[in-house]
């Protein structure tokens, strides 16, 4: 890292799951996709489960072993000095497929469930795996197309009008009216497949025929409906 050059070429990683696209990263990448994969993720940087490497006048080396070699060269002396790592993960995604909520811990949860889980051995790439590094997640999304998105949560004068108004979400109302918007979150979240399937079935039918009719639009949570379970 000390030559004179200080622009090399970085070698990311690709990353298949199974709501990847299948044309955008190949075409970014210049690479054929002739087994038809999924190509979800491109990862830059030094993540465990994916280091980057890149092309010096010594060969193609480790992005991660470069900035073991000379942090400060690497990073510079004020990033080293404040973070001690590279402190971000750079990721070109292609979203096929509508992806699951994602809950983002803090610095220090994060610290905790990876010790707990590294302790417990369970493998980094497991799919029961919850803490795969020991940093928080706080990311910054830039879209290069059309890119719909959740975000938090509604109002409670919000949340009350969409309860009394879908006739399957009426029960849940006592619940969240007597203890508020964690615990309807954490009943939501540990239901059983079977209650869920249950609970959804005249909804989900009501979408599908609705989003047929051509009654809904994107800015309607009924067209996400239709369109997660109608392609099932």
């Amino acid at each position: 890292m000390e030559d004179e050059k200080k622009i090399f070429k970085l070698h990311g990683k690709v990353l298949h799951y199974a709501w990847g696209g299948y044309e955008f990263l190949p075409t970014l990448l210049g690479m054929s996709n002739t087994d038809h994969q999924p190509f979800a993720e491109y990862w830059m940087g030094v993540h465990p489960l994916a280091p980057s490497e890149v092309d010096t006048p010594e060969g193609r080396l480790g992005l991660t072993y470069l900035i073991s070699r000379d942090p400060a060269a690497a990073l510079s002396r004020e990033v080293v000095e404040r973070f001690g790592e590279l402190p971000y993960l750079f990721k070109v995604q292609d979203v096929r497929e509508i992806l699951s909520i994602q809950v983002h811990p803090s610095k220090e949860e994060a610290e905790k469930g990876y010790d707990r889980e590294e302790a417990a051995g369970i493998p980094r790439n497991a799919p029961n795996r919850n803490y795969k590094d020991r940093n928080h997640k706080p990311e910054m999304l830039v879209a290069l197309s059309e890119f719909w998105l959740l975000h938090g949560f509604r109002k409670k004068e919000e949340i009350e009008e969409l309860l009394e108004t879908i006739p399957e979400f009426s029960v849940l109302m006592p619940l969240f009216r007597r203890e508020g918007l964690k615990a309807l979150y954490e009943f939501v979240m540990e239901m059983k497949q079977p209650e869920i399937n249950a609970l959804l079935e005249g909804l989900v039918k009501r979408e599908i025929r609705m989003k047929n009719e051509g009654k809904l639009t994107k800015e309607m949570p009924g067209w996400w409906v239709a369109k997660l379970y109608h392609t099932k």
